[in-house]
């Protein structure tokens, strides 16, 4: 039994650090919608942290208004970014 018990350490080890990330992830992931929901109740486009030209998104204004999906693409790439690199960290650990 006492060697059962060391063999499944290792295994014990990776869950706890799989658990970890996949909440770190989820408080992530809620952070960043939350954070793009103000942005989008704000209007304000300069706000978005959208990488490429401003006048990308003015063209699209109303669309982007109206369409809450299409709107958090343009939104805090570099964060998205982040987080799906954080997404296929877990995968990694949860495949």
């Amino acid at each position: 039994m006492k060697y059962h018990l060391m063999e499944h350490e290792s295994f014990r080890e990776i869950l706890k650090s799989r658990d970890d990330i996949k909440n770190m992830f989820i408080k992530q992931e809620k952070n960043l919608n939350d954070k793009k929901e103000r942005l989008l109740r704000n209007k304000d486009f300069s706000k978005w942290g959208y990488l490429g030209p401003l006048s990308d998104i003015q063209k699209h204004s109303d669309k982007l208004l109206e369409n809450k999906e299409a709107a958090f693409t343009y939104m805090l790439q570099k964060e998205t970014q982040e987080l799906e690199i954080n997404r296929e960290e877990l995968s990694f650990y949860s495949n």
